[in-house]
């Protein structure tokens, strides 16, 4: 059947290279669609605690995959100067406007969410770390605050002040870590200076860093071309035979690169090697489809065989084809059944390879037993050799002579040579690193490493682990009981080597408690109720941002992070590390609490422990499946033991001197044996095949031995030369240890291989004759995812200024800031507060305005209903010109504290809402202009763009504009736009179902507010369930009685 086959090829060789070159076309638009990308979860074992735990602390606080980039002076000096924390302030702005980057997660001591808490007699203060001006008076407030908040030490600033840091989270996602890092490094070239030191590091650098040095490839592939170019060349001194191997091999390359990108899978470091494997593999097989036309057409010339050149070339092709197709298709089908195996591996970046260095290989073979026979058809048939001419190079005639009369004359000590270096290879298995460090990739001359160990010097660290304690209901994480475990836990950490900090809720927690009890250091502790905690949740709300905790607990206090920064990323330190710390937690969680650990430090661990069992499955695996196939192929189970103790030798040869080198076992090296079992089952393979022939032949293993050394011992050579050529231009991948590695021990695995199966293989066959080789019959082969306001909230909505119908956009904002504003109000509100997670805090609300005799400056009380931890906690505040007083009534201290609330800009009760959004931003203050009329929902408004007419303004309110959509009936904002510092876009208000409370005055109000952050995902929805304006509201709600009163 193959010699018909190959008969109609070379008759139909037009068509077949047409039909050929169309799909090549084909395969070669698809390749455009590749590109480098490194995809973490793809070299992860999902499966895996500490992967799981991982992924839950992505998915529950936003931090999976974190940059930290640090800002000195060139000189060493103190970083806390204006000019510093200025270029830190406009690189973190920057930054945070970058694609992929998560500005919610974003921290620096510029950041909103670094705030100083602190107190004196009966207040809460909570103020921002940096406040504006930065001059000397604002600095040393920083420098205070920072010595008083202990949290921020080690982590925002050096311990002694040379350097300020900002640390983000990135999104991990299919496009790869280079895209969001060229667009960071960019805006960091954009402030570097002479007189600052600017560095980056975290595992979103290295992994950017590995994709950028893996395209090196683009260079290495013509080099391999090259070097296996010119083997070609010396083992053939013909130019067909060094452009026909070549040229098969690249066609496979494109056919395998081809699928990859027709059906989207990205290259990433892992794979990136597959398209110089896949050349090395045709080269190789078309070397023995040549080695054979060579053989064939010389017997047929030298032999005196009847017809012109051309015919006994075509005659040459079909004979040689129908010959050597069977063992190619064995070889190649054992081979891609050995990668194919790897699909079972838990890592989906290695299934990835399996799977796509299989198909390249059944395309080489498909390719090869066509392309090569219709275009050697086309060809000028070979120079007729004298009968005396050298059948091929002198060297490698030379070379198969010395080794055929080695193995004949010392089988025995060439038997006991490999048993010996076999045993020696195991002992290095006893040193093997089992190391998955993603700094050990480069070199430690390489900007990337020496940016990271300068951080890890100045910083708590560079690498993260995440402790995430989970409750089993509603604030179970609230209870005294676990925040003490906690605090706990964290002193046990800080104790471990490396280990540079710990944060979590429970710093902040300590720190209200202090400032609540006139600052005391005593009171710096956990409370001894979870009522008091919530009520010091609920009083920094006051004042705080709702997402300034988000990075250490979720919105339903179920679930808790505990931060470790760390200096070290080996895998080795991450599993002792991890021990450690489930170890002294598990045995102390109390009931309905458990606990997960995660981070880019634990990953590593959970990669090296599985690397370490799968690596021995997946080579047991494939030794079985060759094993299996080989039994099949020969008819004999000592057919596929022949074809496995090679391999096993090879594997020790490679593991061993990994161990003796120091050689990681990594993920990329982890494959490495596995190529070499399936690679290097080809040479035994062919030894196998053309020694059963010649055996038929001659009938003396002496004679046999000598022909099968003379022509398939030589193309094993020339095939074992062209990959270990191909895959040692990887070495020339200076500082770039994962292509070293990897080509070092892709080498040594071709040598290895090749020597067992030119010698270790025909020894064993001397010394133990196999008799599945003189069988007649063969067997073919097998190719085979709060709190809340009152009703003056809602109120005070509204009343930011908009647009109608008067001409003048400064009397339309006024009569816009009046809209809205009542005599006195009593109602009942519903919140729900909404993080970017979805998950939602409801609180249900009591409220009572009145305005003072002023007529511009009200008074409210705002008590809460529900739910229980917080119900008759009670807020009052008394607008006045310059500073509003708040107090706060706790129930469980059973007093009203004041709370510092200097600065407009500052989050209401935890909503996405500030003082200045709740008591209405002055219209004089503000300078207005018509931008155009435009229909909102139905409604025609006027769109206004008002402007801070001071910088002082713009700070007291944090905005740098507001746009407003104004109803030109109402005068009321139906839509308002505000703009943080940085003139992006922060908050956009809505305002609906309008409700005429007094129409003789034209007031309205809003029964339904939503206000979402666009930088943050939060979200507050304010529903008024009941509503009364201009009512009787007496003076008693607005005194200490009603406050302190219990409902």
């Amino acid at each position: 059947m193959i010699r018909n086959t190959v008969a109609w090829i070379v008759r139909s060789r037009l068509w077949v290279l047409i039909a050929l070159s169309l799909a090549t076309v084909l395969f070669a638009t698809q390749v455009r669609n590749l590109q480098i990308v490194i995809n973490p979860n793809t070299m992860l074992p999902q499966a895996h605690p500490s992967v799981i735990g991982t992924n839950l602390a992505e998915s529950l606080f936003g931090s999976k995959h974190v940059v930290v980039v640090g800002i000195s002076a060139a000189d060493g000096g103190t970083a806390l100067t204006p000019h510093i924390l200025a270029t830190l302030g406009e690189l973190s702005r920057d930054i945070a406007a970058l694609p992929g980057v998560k500005a919610h997660t974003l921290m620096s001591v510029t950041a909103n969410k670094a705030k100083s808490i602190s107190g004196a007699a009966d207040e809460m203060r909570v103020d921002p770390l940096l406040e504006t001006p930065l001059d000397a008076a604002a600095i040393a407030r920083l420098q205070e605050r920072l010595a008083s908040n202990p949290v921020y030490r080690g982590t925002l600033v050096a311990e002694d002040g040379s350097l300020v840091s900002l640390s983000f989270a990135i999104h991990a996602d299919q496009g790869g870590f280079r895209k969001i890092m060229d667009g960071v490094q960019q805006v960091i070239d954009a402030h570097r200076a002479d007189d600052l030191k600017i560095t980056a590091s975290g595992s979103p650098v290295f992994f950017a860093a590995v994709e950028r040095f893996a395209q090196r490839m683009a260079i290495l592939f013509p080099i391999a071309l090259l070097i296996i170019g010119l083997i070609h060349l010396e083992a053939f001194r013909t130019v067909q035979g060094l452009v026909l191997p070549l040229l098969t091999a690249v066609l496979a390359v494109i056919w395998g690169l081809g699928i990859m990108g027709a059906v989207g899978v990205p290259m990433d470091a892992f794979n990136a090697t597959t398209p110089i494997l896949i050349l090395a593999v045709a080269a190789g097989h078309a070397v023995q489809i040549l080695k054979r036309y060579y053989e064939e057409y010389d017997r047929l010339t030298l032999g005196g065989a009847p017809g012109t050149p051309q015919q006994l070339n075509d005659q040459a092709i079909i004979q040689s084809l129908s010959r050597v197709a069977p063992v190619m298709l064995t070889a190649g089908g054992v081979a891609a059944l050995g990668f194919f195996s790897l699909v079972s591996f838990e890592i989906a970046t290695i299934r990835t390879f399996g799977l796509f260095t299989g198909l390249g290989i059944l395309s080489a073979l498909f390719i090869e037993l066509t392309f090569i026979p219709a275009l050697r058809s086309y060809l000028p048939a070979p120079a007729i050799k004298p009968a005396s001419g050298n059948q091929g190079p002198r060297v490698w005639d030379r070379l198969a002579e010395r080794l055929t009369q080695l193995i004949l004359r010392r089988r025995g000590l060439i038997v006991s040579l490999f048993i010996a270096t076999a045993l020696l290879s195991s002992i290095g298995l006893l040193f093997l690193n089992k190391e998955n460090s993603t700094k050990s990739y480069f070199g430690s001359s390489l900007a990337v490493y020496q940016d990271d160990e300068f951080l890890n010097r100045k910083l708590a660290g560079t690498n993260t682990l995440y402790v995430v304690f989970q409750g089993d209901r509603v604030d179970s994480l609230k209870d005294p009981r676990t925040l003490r475990l906690i605090e706990d836990t964290q002193c046990f950490i800080e104790t471990l080597p490396d280990v540079g900090k710990t944060t979590s809720i429970v710093d902040f927690i300590k720190q209200m408690s202090q400032s609540m009890n006139a600052g005391d250091p005593r009171h710096y502790r956990v409370p001894d109720a979870s009522d008091m905690v919530s009520q010091y949740l609920l009083l920094y709300a006051m004042s705080g941002d709702p997402t300034d905790f988000d990075a250490y607990i979720d919105y339903e206090y179920r679930n808790a992070s505990l931060i470790v920064w760390t200096r070290n990323d080996s895998s080795t330190y991450a599993a002792g590390l991890v021990q450690a710390i489930r170890g002294f937690v598990e045995e102390r969680l109390p009931p309905g609490v458990k606990v997960q650990i995660g981070g880019s430090v634990p990953q590593s661990s959970a990669l090296s422990e599985t690397l370490v069992h799968g690596k021995l499955m997946n080579i047991l695996q494939m030794m079985g499946v060759i094993l299996l196939a080989g039994a099949l192929v020969f008819r004999s189970l000592m057919g596929g033991v022949y074809l496995v103790v090679p391999l096993a030798v090879t594997v020790l040869v490679n593991l061993g001197v990994m161990g003796a080198t120091g050689i990681p076992l990594n993920t990329p090296n982890s494959v490495a044996s596995a190529m070499a079992i399936g690679i290097g089952a080809d040479y035994a393979i062919y030894i196998l095949y053309r020694m059963r022939e010649e055996l038929r032949r001659f009938d003396d293993f002496d004679l046999a031995l000598r022909e099968t050394m003379r022509t398939a011992g030589k193309a094993v050579v020339y095939v074992a030369t062209a990959i270990a050529g191909g895959y040692s231009v990887l070495m020339l991948s200076f500082n770039f240890y994962i292509h070293i590695w990897f080509g070092f021990l892709i080498v040594l695995s071709m040598i290895v291989s090749a020597l067992c199966a030119l010698v270790l293989i025909p020894a064993l066959m001397k010394a133990f004759p196999p008799s599945f080789l003189r069988d007649p019959v063969m067997k073919k082969p097998i190719p085979g995812t709060v709190l809340l306001l009152p009703l003056a909230l809602a109120t005070g909505l509204l009343l930011q200024p908009g647009s109608a119908q008067a001409a003048e956009a400064d009397e339309i904002m006024a009569r816009s800031y009046q809209a809205t504003r009542m005599d006195s109000s009593l109602s009942q509100s519903t919140f729900i507060l909404t993080n970017a997670s979805g998950q939602e805090r409801v609180r249900k609300t009591f409220a009572a305005t009145r305005l003072q005799a002023d007529g511009t400056h009200n008074r409210r009380v705002i008590r809460f209903l529900s739910p229980g931890d917080v119900r008759n906690t009670t807020t009052l505040i008394i607008e006045k010109a310059a500073q509003d007083d708040v107090w706060v009534f706790l129930p469980t201290l059973k007093k009203a504290r004041r709370l510092a609330s200097s600065n407009n800009n500052r989050s209401f009760v935890g909503t996405d809402l500030t003082y200045g959004d709740l008591i209405g931003h002055k219209p004089q203050d503000w300078t207005h202009r018509v931008l155009r009329e435009e229909t909102w929902d139905g409604v025609p408004t006027r769109v206004i763009e008002s402007l801070p007419k001071t910088a002082e303004i713009a700070g007291n309110t944090g905005y740098s504009k507001r746009v407003s959509w104004v109803a030109d009936d109402s005068f009321v904002a139906l839509k308002t736009e505000l703009y943080d510092a940085g003139n992006a876009l922060q908050k956009t208000v809505l305002s609906s179902e309008l409700k005429a409370v007094d129409p003789a005055r034209q007031k309205y109000q809003p029964m339904l507010v939503k206000v979402s952050n666009h930088q943050t995902g939060h979200s507050t929805t304010v529903r008024m369930d009941s509503f009364d304006a201009n009512v009787d509201v007496s003076d008693s709600y607005f005194t200490n009685g009603y406050l302190e009163r219990q409902e």
